[in-house]
């Protein structure tokens, strides 16, 4: 069942998965409390359509940052997730490797259905940036100049969208050049 330091490999990667694919949210969390925290006061005070959209371009802003830090360390749990698998396969595990290994007929033996966690990040971003847009128009009515923030929000989804694609272009490649020792029923399945 593969040698000490493999598993001792194996345990440490898996602590520092575990605390990439967890930390993201403990982090959102903090700032998703934060704008309903705004929207509170939004809702509750008479404040000048200005103040609303400065506040609103700026939540954009925060949590551009949050999702982009979201993504970067998606990136690194999929590199940690990719070595953990490489390491079950050498002592014979199959804890991770089970929801990117094929049955005999072609089908993942664990599909996961829904939306991913990544996609989620995405959609608490835009939530969160059109919210306050949204309140914003439906406390004073409708202004163009809510929309400002709009342009940030498609620019920061989407350019994590391609770095998405991206760098799973790369690891599929990492695949392929160090992974000689893959079966066939195996795939790299993100």
């Amino acid at each position: 069942m593969g040698n000490e330091d493999e598993r001792v490999e194996y345990s440490a990667t898996n602590d520092v998965y575990m605390h990439y694919d967890g930390f993201r949210w403990q982090a959102g969390s903090f700032l998703v409390t934060g704008v309903f925290v705004f929207w509170g006061l939004l809702i509750q005070q008479q404040l000048p359509r200005a103040v609303i959209v400065v506040a609103s371009f700026l939540v954009t802003v925060l949590m551009a940052i949050w999702l982009l830090f979201a993504h970067h360390y998606r990136q690194i749990y999929l590199a940690k997730l990719h070595r953990l698998r490489e390491l079950e396969r050498q002592i014979g595990a199959e804890q991770h490797r089970r929801f990117s290994r094929l049955d005999a007929v072609g089908a993942l033996i664990y599909p996961s259905v829904g939306p991913r966690g990544h996609h989620l990040d995405i959609a608490v971003f835009v939530v969160t940036s059109v919210g306050s847009v949204a309140l914003g128009a439906a406390r004073d009515g409708f202004a163009w100049v809510l929309l400002s923030s709009l342009p940030l929000v498609t620019a920061v989804a989407g350019l994590v969208l391609w770095n998405e694609r991206r760098y799973i272009a790369r690891l599929q490649t990492v695949v392929e050049m160090y992974n000689v020792n893959r079966t066939p029923a195996e795939g790299a399945h993100r």
